[in-house]
């Protein structure tokens, strides 16, 4: 091994090293999320390829994702669409420390990160020929605001495309029935599947000047790498109505719950992975054209 060759293997081992202490240290579940669901947005980036074949729309230049979280689907796109240049935006700074550390780790030059909000985004007008958002739109503060500024960044005649969770996946739908649990809201109001359905994603853009506007569905597997044990305490720790569940319970009955939650989930591994299935909306929309 020749000097170089040890100092990029050094420089790797200290970025691998300086993602894991963060992402241990933070105090943030989605952080931990992005970080250990590994290509859970795959499928999405997929969707948007395939809308890229089956479209009349261009190889895009310029691109923004915007709540990019640790930025694993924006550096999928990036990967495959080495040409066009990338930004990635999110609100949560130590988020985008670590994209920028996985960006370094594939070696990516065409993609940089930024820490600003979706309702209020760093960039000029008319900026980007494709602006994607995977999975966050519903937990943005105020979703129509988002929507002005996704707009005011792409250019006229350039595509967004917004990707949300179908409501009663194979996991979600496990936990409710062992704990006969009536909603799914967080206790702050939050709602992870208010998304659900084309029309309520259409109605965002009521008003809006879009055109070509669909919504299909489609279906993907979210990929554990761990144990029933992690995913369960990972689970609990991204949706905080279970402990509120789980603090009615006592000890005994909380253990027999989680017992079964064990059982349940061995029935989904594969090859040491536990794989589960769930089912997502991909909404597109084109940012009308001035007129001449």
């Amino acid at each position: 091994m020749n000097n170089n060759e040890k100092l990029t293997l050094d420089n790797r081992f200290l970025q691998v090293a300086r993602r894991a202490a963060i992402i241990a240290k933070t105090t943030d579940p989605w952080i931990r999320w992005h970080a250990y669901l590994t290509k859970w947005t795959e499928e999405a980036c997929f969707a948007i390829q395939e809308l890229m074949q089956a479209m009349p729309m261009p190889l895009p230049a310029t691109a923004l994702d915007v709540a990019t979280g640790t930025g694993t689907p924006v550096i999928d796109l990036a990967t495959t669409l080495p040409q066009c240049l990338f930004e990635a935006c999110d609100i949560a700074a130590e988020s985008i420390e670590i994209a920028r550390l996985l960006a370094q780790e594939e070696r990516l030059s065409n993609i940089s990160f930024k820490v600003c909000a979706a309702e209020v985004l760093d960039y000029p007008d008319d900026s980007f020929d494709l602006l994607t958002c995977f999975f966050s739109l519903m937990y943005l503060k105020d979703r129509s605001m988002a929507i002005d500024q996704f707009l005011r960044v792409l250019r006229p005649g350039g595509y967004m495309v917004i990707t949300t969770w179908v409501s009663e996946n194979q996991l979600f739908r496990l936990v409710k029935d062992t704990f006969a649990m009536e909603d799914h809201k967080y206790p702050d109001g939050k709602d992870p599947f208010m998304f659900s359905d084309s029309q309520t994603l259409k109605a965002l853009f009521k008003d809006k000047p879009v055109g070509n506007l669909f919504v299909k569905s489609r279906k993907t597997v979210l990929n554990w790498e761990g144990n029933e044990q992690e995913l369960w305490a990972f689970f609990k720790d991204c949706n905080p109505i279970i402990n509120t569940l789980l603090s009615k319970l006592s000890a005994d009955q909380r253990k027999e719950r989680e017992q079964h939650i064990y059982s349940l989930l061995s029935g989904f591994k594969t090859g040491g992975n536990i794989l589960f299935e769930a089912d997502m909306l991909v909404c597109l929309a084109q940012k009308k054209s001035l007129p001449h």
